[in-house]
């Protein structure tokens, strides 16, 4: 399916013509390629502030404007509606920032760099090489999410990490190429679990973001309303005995970062293989649902987490 970035309200006509899709993902492509090189020519600091501004500017503007707010004002109930349209403008800016941040990457998790906090609440010596343990390390689209390979990859632990691919592969090229600054092993989504069980079985660890709807898993409450969510990170835990262990980004300013890994979730308590399976896969989501309460303005939420139907609800 035909997925634009820059221009998702054109997505329908794109995919009922061939040549149209091919002229809009060349345009955004092209709009994406000369962002980069700008953001490139100037300090990982200037970057995200041009970043931020841009996109302060034109994100409220676009398709995905009115979903954002929609997604912020399900998963706080409790806030009206001047605070949610305040978050979403925090938001945009956010998203911008990580944009002008993307050709800067090695920049920000370089050894020594004053722009990474790594705060490391679980022992991370544990699940470096030899260490004999193994974790799936999980969190939520928060601040910038990359920083979870940089992090975990700056702390020795050797992870895989999944990604998901843009339709548009111009733009997925480039993104391939910034994610080679993170040092870890990247799979997409939608490829064969052969490489990740691989991983693992070879004492691996992954790293996953949680937030997100699929289409085919376990239904659970998400702030309160069904989600589908992948049963595979708790089914990768209960089989090669790997810890559970939430992760979260805080933006400490333009570029600047602190990364904090917390203990591992406790065991589940007795019950079937698939009571733990659940068990497992809800005290992660409850995990990234307060991670994305104290962090509101830094969530992610351009895409659709629910069934249609929650969102036909008054809000």
């Amino acid at each position: 399916m035909a997925r634009l970035v820059l221009a998702s309200a054109l997505d329908g006509a794109a995919r009922q013509r061939p040549w149209l899709r091919r002229l809009l993902f060349g345009f955004e492509a092209a709009v994406v390629y000369a962002c980069w090189y700008l953001f490139k020519a100037l300090s990982p600091e200037r970057a995200s502030r041009l970043g931020r501004r841009i996109v302060a500017f034109l994100g409220p503007r676009s398709a995905k404007a009115a979903l954002l707010k929609a997604n912020l004002a399900i998963a706080l109930p409790d806030r009206d509606a001047a605070e949610i349209d305040r978050l979403a403008r925090a938001l945009w800016g956010n998203v911008g920032a990580v944009f002008g941040e993307y050709p800067h990457l090695t920049a920000i998790g370089r050894p020594g760099s004053d722009r990474l906090e790594v705060v490391d609440e679980c022992g991370l010596e544990k699940y470096r090489s030899g260490g004999g343990r193994r974790g799936v390390f999980f969190g939520a689209h928060l601040a910038n999410w990359e920083i979870m390979g940089i992090g975990l990859a700056r702390a020795g632990v050797p992870i895989m990490a999944l990604y998901a691919p843009l339709q548009n592969e111009i733009i997925g090229r480039l993104m391939a190429q910034a994610r080679t600054q993170l040092g870890c092993v990247m799979l997409p989504r939608d490829a064969s679990l052969r490489p990740l069980l691989k991983h693992v079985a070879d004492g691996g660890s992954l790293g996953l973001l949680v937030d997100v709807k699929v289409g085919e898993g376990l239904e659970v409450p998400f702030f309160d309303l069904p989600m589908c969510v992948s049963p595979t990170p708790a089914r990768l835990a209960a089989r090669y005995d790997c810890d559970l262990i939430p992760i979260v980004t805080e933006r400490l300013g333009d570029a600047r970062y602190r990364f904090t890994v917390r203990p591992p979730l406790p065991a589940p308590p007795p019950g079937t293989d698939e009571e733990q399976l659940l068990w497992r896969t809800r005290a992660m989501i409850e995990t990234v649902e307060a991670l994305i309460r104290s962090q509101p303005d830094e969530w992610l939420a351009t895409n659709r987490r629910w069934p249609k139907s929650v969102y036909a609800r008054p809000q």
